[in-house]
């Protein structure tokens, strides 16, 4: 599941009127969008938006989040709009997360080359699903010329 999640990228909610809380705030595509020094912008892809729960997470660390993490982006979401600059500046610089889309790249590069463990596994178990097919089809074959035959399986008539 994870392998199929990473192929096809998150999915970024733009076109959408957001749901507004009691004080008529609401979550902005804006937040998608990194402001670095001197004016340059990067884009946040690991941040997801829920439309169902009206929260926002953080996609490589709710995918990857191998220890307990302290972040309300990994477990339960987001839904603080007045603060949310603020945490997902704060999320950025962790560990945590810095390990967590290391994972998320790592994996996405292995999956574009066909060189994951998964993929690897899988051709071992196709040799084995293979080599017992065509041992059971000597069986098979063995048994159908006996049964022809007329012959014992064992011993004499």
């Amino acid at each position: 599941m994870r392998d199929l999640l990473v192929e096809n990228d998150p999915i970024k909610v733009i076109d959408m009127d957001f749901p507004k809380d009691k004080y008529s705030r609401h979550f902005s595509s804006s937040n998608y969008i990194q402001k670095l020094l001197y004016g340059k912008k990067h884009e946040r892809n690991w941040l997801i938006y829920s439309r169902d729960l009206d929260r926002v997470f953080c996609f490589c660390c709710k995918l990857f989040n191998v220890v307990s993490c302290t972040s309300k982006l990994v477990n339960e979401g987001s839904k603080d709009w007045r603060n949310l600059s603020a945490k997902l500046k704060s999320n950025e610089i962790t560990n945590e997360h810095i390990i967590n889309m290391n994972a998320w790249i790592d994996l996405e590069m292995r999956l574009v080359k066909n060189k994951t463990i998964d993929k690897h596994v899988q051709k071992q178990i196709n040799r084995d699903r293979e080599h017992w097919r065509n041992v059971l089809l000597r069986i098979i074959v063995a048994v159908k010329t006996l049964c022809k035959n007329n012959l014992a399986f064992r011993g004499k008539k």
